[in-house]
């Protein structure tokens, strides 16, 4: 199969833009950075806001994790709903935490601008991920832990001697994608932090909107991106376990576990319970015929057109990428690049790479197809992997062409995992944020814009616009989540 198209929009939307970065942030722009203790004091905020969001997500995670390592009615929906908040744009997850603890909340305290509300909406997002990381490592590991309670250990000394040494690679490996997410976050810091509390990303973008110093932005940018790819590097060193037996029944007198489960999941959806509570109808008909802001349908007309456009562009890359992945380690590494750059710094890489492109939506749809592609060809490369050798080579005798073999025996093998990826890659479409604000055009609003354009400006009316238009996203990312969660499972 030809994977030259890959490699050819890698090279236009990935690694050219980035090479203009380097080329501007080397010197200069890297010079000013490390003289700055400014740049220096964010950097290590951002450090230190990956580091704790890591340790605490984990914290949770475990416990609930062995929770669910047995049966129990309703284990398999919580288990899909905590993963929920991850494909959930980040202005919803801003504004749900907001409408619980915000200057305008349902709780009596004002956490805005707090570091403890970034870390909530950390957890918040990662919890579920750490959960898939984690619990297939807890139950491959269930018969060591019975044998050593059957030797006579304690639960206790049983899962610190025998289960946690073996449980390190996964908490590394989650640990590890944690940082990655909240060191490089973008959305939730500038809509929650308040100022203070500012990632290099949000750095980047201040220095980009308000003051035009692309040599500091790139330098930032830099620095970045060499603390992601360690962070990457260190999280391909931990190997996943193999597929999971099955649960163990749920043990019985154990009223404290049931506890700890509701007590999470009460935190983990108190601020989307919120902000439905906060809902009003009449803010969805202000934001409908809006004046003073891009109206409703303007915005959701624009969302679904780039999200489809997207789509079409992302679909065959992902494809192309995740067999091109199966056998090479090399381009294996090479697609997670992807996923490394923030969305931020790819926005500043076009600008810089392409100056008469400024403005163009060809631009915009390479970020958003660049941003997408790898969410489905990681979810299908384990499935690809998986495959029988002996099968394809059977129809490849039989005169099968490479092409007729993958559509007519590898993809219906694949449509578990297919609709699991394309999940992914709809949710980050719908709600891409940090690209869209920096090649924003006023025509081009989206609805994740059209959140953060009410959020600048005071009053009760922009408010509730808000509210509004983020239950709006909600709404869309989970009914795609669950539509094509159903389907996997019953194509699985």
């Amino acid at each position: 199969m030809n994977f030259l198209p890959l490699y050819l929009f890698l090279a236009f939307a990935l690694f050219y833009p980035l090479f203009a970065l380097f080329r501007l942030g080397v010197g200069e722009g890297v010079f000013r950075v490390l003289q700055n203790p400014y740049y220096l004091g964010r950097y290590l905020f951002s450090l230190e806001y990956g580091f704790l969001s890591a340790a605490l997500s984990l914290a949770l995670a475990l416990p609930l994790a062995l929770l669910f390592r047995h049966r129990f009615p309703g284990r398999e929906a919580l288990l899909a709903l905590t993963l929920l908040p991850f494909v959930l744009p980040t202005p919803v997850v801003a504004l749900a935490l907001l409408a619980l603890a915000g200057p305008r909340g349902l709780l009596p305290v004002d956490l805005y601008g707090t570091l403890f509300l970034l870390l909530w909406a950390a957890v918040f997002y990662n919890l579920g991920l750490a959960l898939r990381v984690l619990l297939p490592t807890l139950l491959a590991l269930e018969g060591l832990l019975q044998a050593a309670r059957t030797l006579g250990a304690t639960p206790l000394r049983a899962f610190f001697r025998v289960g946690l040494p073996l449980l390190l690679p996964a908490l590394g490996s989650a640990g590890s994608l944690i940082f990655i997410y909240a060191f490089s976050a973008f959305g939730v810091p500038l809509l929650l932090g308040g100022g203070r509390y500012a990632t290099l990303e949000v750095e980047v973008y201040t220095l980009l909107a308000h003051r035009l110093a692309l040599g500091e932005a790139a330098g930032l940018m830099l620095l970045q991106l060499f603390t992601l790819a360690l962070f990457a590097f260190l999280h391909l060193r931990f190997r996943a376990h193999p597929l999971p037996p099955t649960p163990s029944p749920w043990p019985h007198r154990r009223p404290w576990a049931l506890l700890l489960l509701g007590g999470a999941l009460l935190l983990l959806y108190a601020p989307l319970l919120a902000l439905l509570l906060e809902l009003r109808l009449e803010a969805f008909r202000s934001a409908w015929a809006s004046e003073d802001f891009t109206p409703l349908p303007q915005a959701l007309g624009n969302t679904l057109r780039f999200t489809a456009l997207a789509l079409l562009l992302a679909l065959p890359l992902g494809l192309l990428y995740a067999l091109a992945a199966r056998r090479s380690r090399g381009v294996d590494l090479l697609g997670l690049l992807p996923l490394m750059v923030s969305p931020v710094a790819l926005g500043l890489g076009y600008l810089v790479a392409y100056p008469p492109l400024r403005g163009s939506l060809g631009l915009l749809l390479s970020a958003y197809a660049l941003l997408a592609y790898p969410l489905l060809a990681r979810a299908l490369l384990p499935s690809l992997r998986a495959l029988p050798e002996s099968l394809l080579q059977a129809a490849r005798t039989l005169g099968a062409t490479p092409l007729r073999v993958f559509f007519r025996v590898e993809l219906p093998l694949l449509l578990p995992a297919f609709s699991s990826g394309l999940a992914l890659a709809l949710a980050a479409l719908l709600g891409e944020f940090g690209a869209s604000l920096v090649l924003w055009r006023p025509e081009w609003t989206t609805l994740t814009l059209a959140v953060y354009e009410r959020l600048g400006r005071p009053g009760e009316t922009p408010w509730r616009e808000a509210l509004a238009l983020s239950a709006l996203l909600a709404l869309l990312s989970g009914l795609l989540f669950f539509l094509l969660d159903r389907g996997r499972a019953r194509v699985s």
